[in-house]
């Protein structure tokens, strides 16, 4: 299996922290969010990475040096269009990698190692997409639709949703061939620029596919889009960060430097 971190983006909603970082490289309590992924993904027992990369690809791929050497294949695509696309683009230009099961996380979400093991636990579901369940929702939320356990809806502009979409995605199987086949359909259609890669997915939802829900419950995972969602992760830090000597050599392997 592989994972695809989708890591491209400018945000400027962050500003001024993303002024000259790359929102993965933000600190959320003594590591990065994309140090934080990658950790999980390892212990997961995923050695193939694959980061699409855009704004600071270049203080991205420095960071990624402190890997060599420890097992993990890594290998970082451009997405040279990041100022003016959405994660469809992103995920488009790894389309060529999309030659095993995958994993696709989006490259702002902040969570512990089970939220990422729970989602790669359904090794006989060609789809499957945590969710999580909120008193309130949000405008930015993705949100869908759960009927009988499996996912109808998927959008952020849904009325009324029974929970939000966790940015963790997987595909196995035939799921991974139907998700490139879609998303080259989308490719073709009116906006695809400004389109999130989950337009992909609910093209498959409305041909009948099945996509498979996994509660996470009361599992820590969130995106970071705002300043205030930055101080809760560092607040929260303690939920999510596996603080293990093999876990932070790779820390101190970076900050030696």
């Amino acid at each position: 299996m592989k994972a695809v971190i989708l890591a491209a983006g400018r945000g400027t909603r962050l500003y001024p922290y993303t002024k000259y970082i790359p929102k993965c490289l933000l600190d959320i309590g003594g590591v990065t969010i994309l140090e934080n992924q990658i950790n999980h993904i390892r212990d997961c027992g995923i050695n193939e990475l694959v980061i699409v990369v855009g704004f600071g690809f270049d203080k991205v791929e420095n960071f990624l040096r402190s890997y060599d050497g420890l097992g993990l294949k890594i290998v970082t695509l451009y997405n040279p269009f990041y100022q003016i696309t959405n994660s469809l683009i992103s995920l488009w230009i790894a389309r060529a990698e999309m030659n095993d099961d995958i994993v696709v996380i989006n490259g702002d979400d902040v969570f512990e190692f089970d939220v990422l093991d729970l989602a790669l636990s359904s090794p006989n579901e060609k789809i499957s997409l945590p969710i999580k369940r909120k008193h309130m929702y949000e405008d930015e939320d993705m949100k869908v639709e759960i009927e009988s356990g499996e996912v109808i809806n998927i959008s952020k502009n849904l009325p009324a949703t029974s929970a939000e979409s966790v940015g963790i995605r997987v595909f196995r199987d035939r799921g991974v061939e139907l998700l490139r086949k879609s998303i080259e359909e989308e490719m073709r259609t009116e906006g695809a620029e400004s389109k999130w890669y989950v337009s992909a997915i609910l093209r498959l939802i409305e041909k009948g596919y099945k996509v498979k829900s996994q509660d996470v419950n009361d599992l820590y995972w969130m995106d970071v889009d705002y300043p205030s969602d930055l101080f809760k992760a560092r607040f929260n830090s303690n939920r999510f960060i596996q603080r293990t000597a093999d876990n932070n050599l790779l820390r101190v392997v970076e900050t030696s430097r």
